[in-house]
């Protein structure tokens, strides 16, 4: 959800995980948190292409109630460090892979890496 704090705009960081395999997507939003899970599964009804939709109809896996499916991984603000978190979300999983994620987007990362090592 886009929250405006005085002049700042909030953005959220959140994971959307199968109910079946834990395979999971990171993204941000700047949209309300039922907001966006309502257009993840209207993607799922309709069959359109995305990757979270994708997989669940290739695999035969159900979509989930929000409180299963869907979660906030942090808030912050709009700004620089906005992509950089969320390259490190979805870095998080593709270390464990488990992600959903498009892997050309994701590189090997040092900083990453010693960040999960110390979790």
């Amino acid at each position: 959800m886009c929250v405006k704090l005085g002049k700042l705009y909030v953005v959220q960081h959140n994971k959307l995980t199968c109910s079946d395999c834990n395979k999971a997507y990171v993204g941000q939003k700047g949209r309300s948190f039922t907001q966006r899970f309502k257009e993840y599964r209207n993607a799922f009804k309709s069959s359109r292409n995305t990757n979270y939709a994708k997989h669940a109809l290739e695999d035969l896996h159900p979509f989930g109630p929000i409180h299963e499916t869907m979660q906030i991984l942090q808030y912050q603000a709009k700004g620089a460090h906005l992509n950089t978190i969320e390259r490190y979300f979805i870095y998080k999983e593709f270390s464990i892979k488990n992600h959903l994620n498009d892997e050309s987007n994701i590189a090997p990362n040092k900083i990453f890496d010693a960040l999960l090592k110390l979790q």
